[in-house]
Formats: C-alpha cells, sequence, structure tokens
C-alpha cells in the first residue's frame, strides 16, 4: 500500500446564498411592494377627486334663493345666528382680500384662515357654524356654513359688490358659488 491518503465522500457540498444577493432581493421585494401602494393611494386619490367636481357640476340644482340683489349678506336666510355671523366674518374678509388684489382668488381657505383664526375655512363641506365652506373664482366668492339646527345657508359675493344668499342642502361654498335664482344650476 503506498502513504497517500484519499478521502471519498457520497454527500454533496452545500452552497449558502450570499448574504448581499439576498439583501438585495428583500430590499427590491419592499421598494416594489411601496411602490404598489402609491400607486393605489393616487389612483384612489384621482377617482375621490373627480367625483367631487361631478358632484359640484351638479349641487346647484338643490338650492334655494331667498335674497337676490344689492343687500347684505346680514339679510339672507337667519336660520342660525352664529352660522349667519360666520358669513359675515367670511365676506367682510373676501371683501378685503378682492381689495387688495382685484380678484377674489386669494381668498381661499388658508388666507382666509390667516385673517380669520378664530374660523376653520375649508374647501369640503361645513358641518358646524364655526367651520366656512368657501369657493372663489376671479370675480365671484362664495361660503356656506352649517348652523346647529343642521341648516346650510350660503351666500356669495360678486365683484360688482353684490350679495346673494340663501339654503342648500349640501353645505359647501361650491354649491353657493354655483346657485342662481330658481335653482337651476349654473351654466358651466
Amino acid at each position: 500500500m503506498d502513504d497517500s491518503f484519499s478521502f471519498r465522500t457520497t454527500v454533496p457540498i452545500r452552497r449558502r446564498p450570499d448574504p448581499l444577493v439576498v439583501k438585495a432581493a428583500i430590499a427590491l421585494g419592499v421598494v416594489a411592494l411601496l411602490v404598489g401602494i402609491f400607486a393605489s393611494w393616487v389612483a384612489a386619490s384621482e377617482r375621490r377627486s373627480f367625483a367631487r367636481g361631478d358632484r359640484r357640476d351638479g349641487i346647484a340644482s338643490e338650492v334655494t334663493v331667498d335674497d337676490v340683489g344689492d343687500v347684505p349678506a346680514t339679510i339672507a336666510t337667519p336660520t342660525d345666528g352664529d352660522a349667519q355671523q360666520a358669513l359675515d366674518v367670511a365676506a367682510a374678509a373676501a371683501r378685503s382680500v378682492f381689495g387688495a388684489d382685484g380678484s377674489f382668488l386669494g381668498a381661499g381657505p388658508a388666507r382666509l384662515s390667516a385673517v380669520r383664526p378664530e374660523y376653520v375655512f375649508v374647501d369640503g363641506p361645513s358641518t358646524m357654524p364655526r367651520i366656512v365652506s368657501v369657493a372663489a373664482e376671479k370675480g365671484v366668492w362664495a361660503a356656506a356654513v352649517r348652523g346647529t339646527d343642521g341648516s346650510c345657508v350660503w351666500t356669495r359675493v360678486a365683484a360688482d359688490g353684490s350679495t346673494v344668499g340663501g339654503t342648500a342642502s349640501e353645505c359647501t361654498g361650491w354649491t353657493a358659488l354655483r346657485a342662481i335664482p330658481n335653482g337651476a344650476p349654473a351654466p358651466v
């Protein structure tokens, strides 16, 4: 016999996965998951936004106009004193923005909240007298406020100073912005 050693085995040699490859695969999976979640959120937000826009176009048919012409906002349907006071304060703030800018476009929730911090100004619906829903275009501004009795009062101010007020079932500034006499929807 010779003095050499020979080792033979029938067990295959196992290879361990490279830790860097495992970490990279996990990281790519997490990134793909996050991108999918973000894409779903964006699509859902867009659908909600389109639904709000479609709803705003059809809202004005549910609106009644109580006072039309060059009358102060305090005359418009005083169903709730706090709600009416909120409308008066909001309209005065919007008129001051119009006086400074020459347009109502700047009289949105952010600027009005800075001018009158005791009220909450929103784009969405009003749910109580301290929450004022507003909408603005260049020459027209509108607001709606839900009173403590559940009714909704609104006012719309035009660039010429005329004021229109009324009540509506949908309590948003967009409702008031699109309302015209006789409850018919405004042309878009």
